[in-house]
């Protein structure tokens, strides 16, 4: 009859329990944060809990900082891990639509001034000494259009319409009573917005014009009686020299 020690035997009888005594179970399921817990029960212990769930005896000891001994209590929850929530990859950022600028609605609109001078020399051109004259009656009026401008010049600044919508325009000056005017007293012009436009126009006095028009029909008429006396004195010298030629045949 075969003899087996009893040491043997009863190492034997340990290790013939049933495998699923010591099988691992299946990890509980982890909490909101991700930690896995255990509860203790009154026979459990580090080595039994990690044969049954699957962890290392030094795991659960360090997560719990358990004695040397792992000494657990039973009805108490124990760490057995943490289930790590993956980050999600941030994709590409989106990039951003540039917002422009939304452009400022143009007025259509220009400024017009009119300078009426005193044309003292009667070049037509206004000079840094000729002065401007008051009284003067401008209009202006969009060809075909129903805008119109009028106003009264001052003779001290310009007469400025800051507001006249883009387009075409007749310009008409007509200068004070004593005043004649020297340059031409319409004038056509195309405005265009945002320009800043100015047009001279030029008058003279009427004394100062009359004198000027009665010296230049004077010239005029000295003008006659001077051919008239050079004409004469070539006549005097051609008569010299045919006497003179004569005079010389007799001799």
């Amino acid at each position: 009859m075969l003899c087996i020690p009893l040491g043997i035997l009863g190492l034997l009888l340990i290790f013939e329990q049933p495998a699923f005594a010591y099988q691992a179970l299946a990890s509980p399921t982890p909490d909101f944060d991700g930690n896995i817990f255990y509860t203790v029960s009154d026979l459990d212990t580090c080595l039994s809990i990690s044969l049954k769930m699957g962890v290392d005896v030094e795991t659960i000891r360090s997560l719990n900082n358990l004695d040397v001994n792992c000494t657990l209590i039973a009805g108490t929850k124990i760490l057995l891990g943490r289930v790590l929530t993956p980050t999600p990859t941030a994709g590409p950022s989106p990039t951003p639509t540039e917002i422009l600028p939304t452009p400022t609605p143009y007025d259509g609109s220009a400024q017009l001034c009119i300078y009426l001078f005193e044309d003292k020399n009667g070049n037509a051109t206004a000079e840094e000494t000729e002065t401007g004259i008051a009284g003067g009656a401008v209009s202006v009026t969009k060809r075909g259009g129903t805008e119109s401008f009028t106003g009264l010049t001052t003779g001290l600044d310009l007469l400025c319409f800051p507001e006249v919508p883009e387009g075409d325009y007749n310009i008409s000056v007509a200068p004070p009573k004593e005043y004649n005017p020297t340059t031409n007293m319409n004038y056509p012009i195309t405005i265009k917005a945002g320009d800043t436009t100015q047009v001279n126009f030029g008058a003279q006095k009427q004394a100062a014009f009359e004198n000027s028009a009665a010296a230049t029909q004077q010239q005029t008429k000295k003008s006659p009686l001077l051919a008239i006396i050079g004409i004469v004195l070539i006549l005097i010298g051609v008569g010299i020299v045919v006497v003179f030629g004569i005079l010389k045949r007799r001799d």
